[in-house]
């Protein structure tokens, strides 16, 4: 017998209990604020991103070196994404057995879960490297930042959609 399942209910019904979790559950004004923080990160991770990857299809700024720009775009994304995955984790805690049921969140964390698996193979390979070294991103290259506008903002798409679900 499995008692994964089990386990998992049990830790989610319990994380509503927890001090900062509680906090949220029972102040309308500080759930409103880290949601806020939440969407603000978002706009500034996926903004980056979206940024970089159109800058990488040269389909803007072209004017402006990649060497210059690439790095602060990179990290602007990491810090947003980073900061939205923090208080989402922290929302998510309020209502987590709600958002395990919802297919639109289950979409959401596939989307972003493909997504971290192409940034980790764009630097992981050496690619990032060399096309800012490059100054102008090569063919598998520009594969990949397509495919990252497609899975950033198909998963803001998604996250966009976990309320009408719910």
């Amino acid at each position: 017998m499995d008692s994964g399942p089990a386990v998992l209910s049990a830790v989610l019904d319990a994380l509503p209990a927890l001090p900062p979790v509680a906090w949220l559950v029972h102040s309308g004004t500080a759930y409103l604020v880290v949601n806020a923080v939440h969407i603000a990160a978002l706009g500034l991770g996926v903004g980056a991103a979206v940024l970089l990857d159109l800058r990488l299809l040269q389909a803007v700024g072209r004017a402006v070196p990649l060497a210059l720009i690439g790095p602060f775009l990179s990290r602007a994304a990491a810090a947003g994404l980073g900061l939205a995955a923090a208080t989402g984790l922290w929302l998510f805690a309020v209502r987590g057995s709600e958002y395990l049921n919802n297919p639109a969140f289950l979409a959401k964390l596939a989307l972003i879960g493909l997504a971290l698996v192409n940034v980790a193979a764009m630097h992981g390979t050496g690619r990032w490297a060399s096309t800012l070294q490059a100054g102008r991103a090569g063919g598998i290259a520009r594969l990949q930042a397509g495919l990252s506008l497609v899975l950033w903002l198909g998963a803001l798409l998604a996250g966009r959609w976990i309320g009408f679900l719910l």
